[in-house]
């Protein structure tokens, strides 16, 4: 049988012969080597980059020499993206007004003659849309154990797209059913917790951090000085730098705001965006208007992860007041260059950070959010000293975390074995 490397980083469209060839082969395999199978399933994925794809991948990377590892994602222009696992393409239409995938699982009857040859251990959900309700089905219908990660504030997405009335109402109760009808939902922090329970859940949850692929250096400060000189920054000269997608929800447009009022006080720095977004249009219309364009650089998505090591290492501060994020992995890769982050008072982000000590934490206020900022660039020493501690206390990679999550897989197969007759899956 072919290897997963074998195969060209952008599959053949999905239904090519040899591609489902391998796939069968695949799931023969996995249905009689002995090893536990588990099935992920996101309705985002590759080439769209955000921090849920990222926890997505990262799991499915860790988990596929120990287990049977399947991913159930959206193609992207009729074609699956291939990375060191093995993923199982769903018919999808891409949004524009998105900037996402989205998968049409009742209309690819290829995908569920494969999925129904496959004998599924284990269900890890990590989005609650089309296929996170057909995932769910599959739950019911074969009585496989399910987890559901709770990643994002839904709610904020529903009201930037359909206001705060019934069609908000009838979609948050639409992804709700994935979670209520989960064995058991993950999230990151019981601050992120919270914003579940208000959601209505009122079922177990687990507490499990996400973690970074990027890893420590080895030489942080010949790191960045060379990083320095490759940006062309003085020694003195500020860097600011935001990572994420470019949507308005995680205060893109605010942190214009903030550049534009440490500029009319007289600050002189760099500020550069990186990553992609449907609303880059409108944060170039703010930073016109804040008279700070010519300040500004847009990298684009940065995807290798010296690059993007680069551009932390360079950074004096991340600016990351996002109330949208429930995690916001990019203060743990910021944290793995010694750059603190500014994060926003009251948001999910902030968890776990301290203001002033491995972090700052402001209000989201135009003038307090610049006098923070201030604050924390005037004193070079004490700025280097909370990148220490956060590098100390934030710092963490995912085999620490995969660890924990083998555990708590084997935990939930182990305890729903007993309670559950198992079934053969149907036969194509």
């Amino acid at each position: 049988m072919k290897n997963m490397k074998e195969f060209t980083q952008t599959a053949p469209k999905r239904r090519d012969r040899e591609y489902r060839a391998y796939l069968e082969e695949l799931i023969a395999e996995f249905n009689s080597n002995g090893k536990k199978t588990v099935l992920m399933s996101c309705d985002a994925y590759f080439p769209v980059f955000d921090g849920v794809v990222n926890v997505l991948d990262n799991y499915a990377r860790a988990m596929c020499g120990e287990m049977n590892v399947l991913v159930l994602v959206p193609t992207f222009a009729g074609r699956v993206h291939l990375r060191d696992y093995p993923a199982v393409g769903v018919t999808s239409l891409y949004s524009r007004r998105l900037s996402y995938q989205v998968a049409l699982p009742a209309f690819d009857r290829s995908c569920r003659r494969l999925l129904r040859s496959l004998r599924i251990d284990l269900i890890h959900c990590h989005s609650p849309f089309f296929l996170g309700r057909y995932v769910l089905r599959l739950h019911k219908r074969r009585n496989i154990p399910m987890i559901t990660t709770f990643h994002s504030q839904y709610r904020r997405d529903f009201e930037k797209y359909v206001g705060k009335g019934r069609l908000n109402r009838f979609l948050l109760k639409f992804i709700m059913k994935v979670f209520n009808e989960s064995d058991e939902v993950w999230t990151m922090h019981p601050v992120v917790g919270e914003v579940l329970r208000s959601y209505g859940y009122a079922g177990p949850i687990r507490y499990l951090p996400n973690a970074t692929a990027v890893s420590a250096p080895r030489d942080y400060a010949a790191e960045r000085t060379a990083a320095r000189e490759k940006f062309s920054l003085r020694q003195e000269e500020l860097l600011f730098v935001f990572v994420g997608r470019l949507v308005v929800q995680k205060n893109i447009l605010f942190i214009a705001e903030v550049l534009g009022e440490l500029k009319r006080r007289g600050l002189r720095f760099r500020m550069m965006y990186v990553g992609e977004g449907p609303d880059r249009g409108k944060l170039l219309r703010k930073l016109k208007e804040e008279n700070v364009e010519q300040d500004v650089v847009f990298a684009g998505h940065v995807g290798e992860e010296a690059s993007l090591c680069e551009i932390y290492a360079a950074a004096d501060l991340l600016l990351f007041p996002s109330f949208y994020d429930t995690f916001g992995l990019v203060k743990l890769e910021a944290a793995s260059r010694r750059t603190p982050t500014v994060l926003a008072e009251g948001s999910c982000a902030a968890a776990g950070v301290t203001h002033g000590e491995n972090g700052f934490v402001l209000p989201v206020e135009k003038g307090a959010f610049a006098d923070g900022v201030m604050e924390a660039v005037r004193d070079r020493a004490r700025l280097e000293a909370v990148g220490e501690n956060a590098f100390r206390d934030l710092f963490i990679g995912w085999g620490d975390v995969m660890e924990t999550a083998k555990t708590y897989y084997g935990e939930l197969i182990a305890s729903e074995g007993k309670e559950r007759q198992e079934k053969i899956p149907e036969t194509t």
